[in-house]
């Protein structure tokens, strides 16, 4: 790095430590300007959707992982193993487009025929 790339360096530093002081100073006791913001902007203590619940896909968590020699699929409690990929994204790809007839075919014995 040269001289004034290293000048350039120590600039920002510096105006990075001034910007935090000054956002920490605005949380200080007697600022008439935060006091004005909170009288025309009150707080309201409305709760946050859950944004999982919202785009809920599937009727239950689902986790994939990579073993050694293929990929464990959990849906809720139950794991499945799959020896390759598309196998595993063919029967996914059945449960998040129709997650109840999907499960129905499972707990019927019939998914996998």
């Amino acid at each position: 790095m040269n001289r004034r790339q290293q000048e350039r360096v120590e600039d920002l530093g510096i105006a990075f430590q001034e910007a935090i002081v000054d956002l920490i100073s605005l949380g200080g006791e007697g600022n008439d300007e935060e006091m004005k913001c909170s009288e025309e902007y009150p707080v309201r203590n409305t709760p946050i959707p859950n944004p999982v619940e919202e785009i809920r896909i599937a009727d239950y968590e689902v986790s994939i992982r990579q073993v050694n020699n293929g990929f464990l699929v959990n849906v809720g409690c139950q794991t499945f193993v799959f020896e390759k990929f598309e196998t595993a994204s063919k029967y996914m790809a059945m449960y998040f487009e129709n997650p109840s007839e999907t499960t129905r075919k499972h707990y019927e014995g019939t998914l996998f025929k």
